[in-house]
């Protein structure tokens, strides 16, 4: 099944990866591929080339935390996008080195590439969770959705997104499915009287995410209507704010993030804790599940193995 996944991403199919918004404040604008000196060292890092969106040149946890962490510096720094297909189609021809890609993202398997570990956890925790309108998360609608994060594991990201970008399947019947599975597709009244608007971000994981929330509830008889691929946070979060969306997938770390710029907190549960109080009143987050789509930095296995990497630590040895 690799090697057919692997073939794919030569064709149309790279272009459905997904642009997330989930490591940025919901950017995925590509850049031109623009190369930019790093700076220099003897180290592994100071041999290879990084690539990922614009933004991580300056983000607090892109290459300057990089270097302040783990004292790691890349010889040079290519801009180009939010894990889509210019950063992922770079590293799988050998254009750069190692990129900043989301964890969930199913061509990392599909190529067997490697993810580096965060021992120091420079990338925050990233766990799924529901954000909602306070005045519409009743315990029917609670009870619905905590039971379909109680569920939801990362694993389970990575096969949905399989499904949806790299098999082309409808995300709306991917959901159906995993509910079916789950034994989160029983009928009952659990949320009979909310009427909920269930919207998503633009792109796949998070429409089949919003899916999902949307089948279970109708499922327990609410009454659900779906605006999907609205667009980026910026685009989204004013509907949550004036009530014409009532309920979204969000992303714990980057949620934070966006409500409480000072915050430090990068743990799942550190981040879990400090969001109440980041949020407006009128939103609230539900149980966020074990599922985590996070940043990650990248390499081929070939470059893994060529010079023994297992952790970003291991960027700044000596080559």
């Amino acid at each position: 099944m690799n090697r057919r996944i692997a073939t794919a991403l030569t064709g149309g199919t790279v272009l459905l990866t997904a642009l997330t918004a989930c490591g940025e404040s919901g950017s995925s604008s590509a850049g031109g591929g623009e190369s930019i000196p790093a700076g220099g060292g003897d180290t592994i890092a100071a041999e290879l080339v990084l690539g990922g969106p614009p933004e991580f040149q300056t983000r607090p946890d892109g290459v300057p935390g990089l270097e302040e962490v783990y004292g790691v510096t890349f010889g040079e720094f290519r801009s180009l996008d939010a894990g889509g297909p210019l950063t992922i189609n770079a590293l799988a021809n050998g254009q750069i080195d190692a990129a900043d890609v989301f964890t969930t993202d199913p061509n990392i398997a599909a190529n067997d590439w490697v993810v580096l570990e965060d021992p120091e956890n420079l990338f925050a925790a990233q766990n799924v969770v529901p954000l909602i309108s306070t005045e519409e998360a009743t315990d029917g609608v609670a009870a619905v959705l905590n039971a379909v994060s109680a569920e939801l594991t990362t694993e389970d990201l990575i096969s949905l997104n399989e499904q949806v970008i790299i098999d082309r399947q409808d995300p709306a019947a991917v959901a159906g499915q995993w509910l079916a599975e789950q034994g989160l597709d029983a009928t009952g009244t659990q949320a009979a009287g909310a009427d909920l608007t269930i919207g998503s971000a633009n792109f796949p994981e998070n429409i089949t995410l919003a899916n999902i929330y949307a089948q279970a509830l109708q499922a327990q008889g609410a009454t659900v209507q779906t605006q999907l691929n609205i667009g980026s946070r910026e685009v989204y979060m004013p509907g949550l704010q004036d009530e014409s969306i009532d309920l979204i997938p969000e992303y714990t770390g980057v949620l934070l993030e966006y409500f409480d710029e000072e915050a430090t907190a990068v743990s799942s549960e550190d981040v879990y804790a400090a969001l109440p109080e980041a949020l407006p009143e009128n939103l609230t987050v539900l149980e966020q599940s074990e599922a985590e789509d996070k940043d990650a930095i990248v390499v081929t296995r070939e470059t893994a193995e060529e010079y023994g990497l297992t952790s970003i630590a291991d960027l700044a040895e000596q080559p």
